[in-house]
Formats: structure tokens, sequence, C-alpha cells
């Protein structure tokens, strides 16, 4: 009786040492053939075999070697195809305002105030979309930390941002020098936003992170467009005939986001109508590029640091 509760002890010792898949139908296997040698009286046999099997090396479990490289490719699609899918969002949003002007302009006084919210809305919706698809993918694409997340999000969209800028210079596109800071700063801005928000989802906080993430990107984007503005647009220029002067007031600088979005003042004095005429004329796709990339950018950070934020352990049954 004592050598069968020793082989016991050391059969649920060896079992313990397997993948946890592995167990019940080798503790089964390894109980009913420690029976048999009970049974027939081979009881320092017995003992042998479970000693063994208490000392012996477990297999390694199986492993799908195709698997990581399946995530790589994943990964690096959802990456490197988020920001285009961006740009032609921009394009469908734009298409949708350029029609809804054409049917609004015989109907509708402010038809022409319409175009940059209906712009904006059209963006920020496909946007959502996106970052909805993104998310989705970021479920099952490779795990790594915070920082390399964010580099791997802005990255992408610094290379997408450079190729759309040569091809603007290519065309001799006015204006594409003083575009190159504003994105610059955006981008800078961006990469400690995302980068925050993946921090805080990998701690589980869920809510902090989408906050930080989506206020964080608000500001970048904001930045871009005062350091845009305040580059191409003086701040005092002298009158010309009974026409307001070329000319933004500074004071209004954290409000020209919202102006490039939805062509309003927000009822503040400040910017004025020639003034937000100006900043409009001068920042237009900017910042609806920016409103693009914003709900992806921090929902891919979110949703790879909450699917690779290690769970409750385990807790072993009793023996």
């Amino acid at each position: 009786m004592v050598t069968r509760r020793v082989a016991a002890l050391l059969l649920r010792a060896a079992v313990r040492r397997w993948p946890a898949a592995s167990r019940a139908e080798l503790g089964r296997e390894w109980a009913a053939e420690l029976h048999e040698l009970a049974r027939t009286g081979r009881r320092w046999t017995m003992l042998r075999f479970a000693t063994r099997l208490a000392t012996s090396r477990s297999a390694p479990p199986l492993v799908d070697r195709a698997a990581p490289r399946r995530d790589v490719w994943r990964t690096a699609g959802v990456l490197l195809l988020a920001p285009p899918a961006c740009l032609v969002a921009l394009v469908l949003a734009a298409t949708v305002m350029n029609l809804t002007d054409e049917w609004l302009a015989g109907h509708l006084a402010w038809a022409t105030a319409a175009q940059l919210p209906v712009w904006a809305g059209g963006t920020a919706l496909l946007g959502v979309l996106l970052a909805c698809a993104v998310t989705r993918g970021a479920r099952r694409t490779v795990r790594v930390g915070a920082l390399p997340t964010a580099l791997g999000v802005v990255l992408p969209i610094a290379a997408t941002a450079a190729v759309v800028l040569g091809l603007f210079a290519g065309r001799g596109e006015s204006g594409v020098a003083e575009m190159v800071p504003g994105v610059l700063l955006w981008l800078a801005l961006l990469a400690p936003a995302v980068w925050a928000a993946g921090a805080l989802a990998r701690r589980g906080r869920t809510r902090a992170a989408w906050l930080v993430g989506v206020l964080g990107a608000l500001v970048a984007a904001d930045a871009a467009v005062a350091l845009t503005v305040i580059a191409t647009i003086p701040a005092a220029a002298p009158a010309a005939a009974d026409l307001p002067p070329d000319a933004v007031d500074r004071v209004s600088a954290p409000l020209w986001l919202l102006t490039c979005w939805t062509d309003s003042s927000w009822g503040l004095p400040r910017p004025t109508e020639w003034e937000r005429f100006l900043i409009t004329d001068r920042v237009g796709v900017e910042p609806m590029f920016y409103l693009a990339c914003t709900p992806y950018a921090v929902a891919y950070a979110v949703a790879a640091a909450r699917v690779a934020a290690p769970g409750p352990e385990p807790v072993a049954a009793p023996a």
C-alpha cells in the first residue's frame, strides 16, 4: 500500500509538469499502467515507472511555426494600409461635400457655409469605421510594448504623408514647403499620445487610455494647424483700399483647428469671417488628414495593448 501511494504521488507530480491540454489524457494512461503493475504485484517496477515519469523532461507543447509569420504579415498589412485608407476616406468625404454643395447651392443660401462641416463629418465617420476595422485586426497582430506600437503606428503615417507631399511638390503645387513643419510637429506630438494610450491600456485603464489618446491627438493636430497658420499668414498687414488686412490675430490660435473643421468661430469675436477665410484657404487638407488618422491610431494602440495585457493567473486545482 505504501509503494502504491508513493507511486501515485510521483504520478501526480509528473502530470503537473506537462501542458494543461495533455494532462487529463496522460494521467488516465499512466494511472491505468500503475493499476496494472500493482495488480500483478510488480511493485518495484511500478515505483521505477513512476519515478522515471516524475524525473524525465516533459515534451514541449506543439507550436504552430507559421502562426508568428502570419501575425507579422497581418500586422504589417494593418499598419501599412491604414494611412492610405485614411487618404481614401478624405477623398470620398470631399467628393460627398462637392456633390452636396452642388445639390444645395440652388436651394439653400447657407450651402457654402456647410462645405467644411460636411467634409469634416464625412471624414470623421469614415475614420471611425476604419478604426473599427483596425480594432478587429489589432486583436491578431504581433504583441509588442507600447513604444514600439506607437512607432509602428506613426511611421507608416509619416511615410504616407511624405509620399503625398512629394507628389504635390512634383506637380508644382504651391505651399508644399510650408506644410512640412506642421506635419512634422503633428507626428512628433502624435507619437507620445499613442504611446501613452497604449501604456494605460496595458495597465487595464481603458477609459483613461482613450481619453489621453484622443485629447493628445487633438492637441497635436491643433498645434500643427497653428504652426502652419503662423508660418504662412502674418499677424499684421497693411489694408488695401477698403479690404481688411491679410492677417490673422494670434489670440484665436486654439480655435483654428475647429475653424478648419466647422468654418465657425463658435460665437466668439475671433477669428473673424475674413480670418476664417484666410485660415481655411491656407490650411485645408491637413486638418482633414489629421481627423481621418486620429481614430484608427488611438484605436490600434488601445486594442493591441488590451489583448497583450496579462490576465489573472489560473488557480491550480487541489491535488
